[in-house]
């Protein structure tokens, strides 16, 4: 049923480690937060604990590198090839762990959470492209999508590690997947091919392929023809007003950052970021650590299943499913949050159960299909530059709603601000029904076919 060379595949799960790295920059504030607030000098480095504003910025800041990440990444991906890119992409992850590891002032940890975010959104827009342009179009949907393994990886690896260990420890331990990353990325993967046949470099194009597909010159001739095809009619490299001369690429941009945008609006990022905090203001009888490792544990086994269903119903279906069981788990959350003081001890459980469904929920569709289908509808020639401008919407987005996540609180409580979501999915779910096209199994040219008409 699913087809795909072994290189292929070895060399989309060799890139996705990077995923890995990025997202556990994402819930490191999760188990990290309660101990910056902690009066005890053997768990806290700093001399005092940190207030709710410097709580804030250190969640939020992230996100503020991560909006200049893909502007960067982007012109080095044209520049010198997507493969340079990745793995210049590492280098900021390992910067910014070392200083959280060491350099224990808060003003420090804004610049390392700053720097990490840079390679978050560089990664988040040139990754899904490497991805799509290595695999095959039988699989690129399945592939594409393994990313999410890997990301709930990262997000599962701090609420496991991050409340048993020191700062030190813990923060060092981090800095060990993007260096693994670094060497095997250099030693495994070879550059795209969809780069090198615009940089008119065919020969290394078939050599690319070759290596891919683990196939002999003739055996990838079909291929490179189709990706030569898809690049005749690009004469120049695309600019950023290019995604406003064609129907096809101005579709393409607001269907991309409207998903993007509706992705964030759900509150994703703002529970990732605030697990622990979440669990104790619920007052579950399970304590907040171990909440947050069921959480992630959920994270990781729900992304196991999108990788062999992706190709089956097709996007527009999964994003349908995954958008109602999201909106229904967050407003029963909502609603306990809202009856909290009068509820009995027995329905404690609901806001586990409730954020299990929101997280399997999202994970069938909201997390990965977004950035797959902005990696499959623009053009080849304003693809970096569109799947940029996703990637920065994503970051503005998050930003927004995780420094402002507990102003929500205060203003429209607990339960309002979970409603408020729930609301965002139920508008995202009528703009899915009536605007996203299919592009299951469909070749890139196909699709701008679809989009034109």
């Amino acid at each position: 049923m699913f087809k795909f060379c072994t290189y292929t595949l070895l060399t989309v799960l060799t890139a996705n480690l990077l995923a890995t790295a990025g997202d556990t920059t994402l819930t490191w504030t999760s188990p990290i937060l309660p101990k910056l607030y902690s009066t005890n000098p053997e768990i806290n480095p700093f001399e005092q604990p940190i207030t709710p504003l410097e709580e804030s910025w250190i969640g939020s800041l992230i996100n503020i590198g991560a909006m200049i990440g893909p502007l960067p990444f982007g012109f080095l991906s044209t520049k010198l090839g997507r493969k340079i890119c990745l793995l210049c992409m590492a280098v900021p992850y390992i910067i910014s762990f070392l200083i959280l590891a060491f350099l224990q002032n808060v003003y420090w940890y804004y610049f390392a959470r700053l720097l990490a975010g840079v390679s978050v959104g560089g990664a988040c827009s040139i990754q899904s492209v490497y991805i799509a342009e290595v695999a095959e179009d039988s699989n690129r949907g399945m592939l594409s999508v393994t990313i999410n393994i890997f990301w709930t990886l990262g997000n599962l690896i701090p609420y496991v590690l991050g409340p048993y260990l020191g700062i030190v420890p813990f923060n060092l331990i981090l800095t060990c997947i993007p260096a693994v990353f670094f060497v095997l990325f250099i030693l495994i993967a070879p550059e795209s091919p969809y780069y090198l046949v615009g940089k008119n470099q065919i020969s290394k194009a078939e050599e690319s392929l070759m290596k891919l597909r683990s196939r002999s010159r003739s055996g990838v001739e079909k291929e490179l023809i189709n990706i030569q095809d898809s690049l005749k009619l690009v004469e120049k490299k695309g600019n950023i007003f290019d995604l406003f001369k064609t129907k096809a690429n101005m579709k393409a941009l607001i269907i991309s950052v409207t998903l993007m945008a509706f992705q964030q609006f759900s509150g994703f990022n703002a529970v990732l970021f605030y697990t622990q905090l979440i669990f104790e203001a619920s007052g579950s009888n399970l304590s907040p650590e171990v909440s947050s490792i069921i959480i992630g544990l959920v994270l990781l086994v729900s992304s196991l299943i999108i990788p062999f269903i992706a190709d089956s119903l097709g996007r527009k279906v999964f994003l349908i499913i995954s958008l109602v069981g999201t909106m229904v788990s967050l407003v029963v959350l909502g609603t306990y949050f809202f009856y909290k003081e009068s509820l009995p001890e027995s329905v404690q459980w609901v806001p586990i159960v409730s954020l299990v469904l929101f997280i399997v929920s999202m994970n069938l569709g909201m997390i990965p299909l977004p950035w797959t289908i902005s990696s499959e509808l623009f053009s080849v020639d304003v693809k970096p530059i569109g799947t940029s401008l996703v990637s920065i919407t994503c970051w503005v987005t998050s930003f927004l709603i995780t420094r402002f996540f507990n102003d929500l609180n205060s203003a429209l409580g607990q339960a309002g601000t979970f409603w408020l979501f729930g609301g965002f999915c139920f508008l995202a779910m009528l703009f899915t029904l009536f605007y996203v096209p299919e592009t299951k199994g469909k070749s890139f040219i196909e699709i701008q076919k679809i989009l034109q008409k």
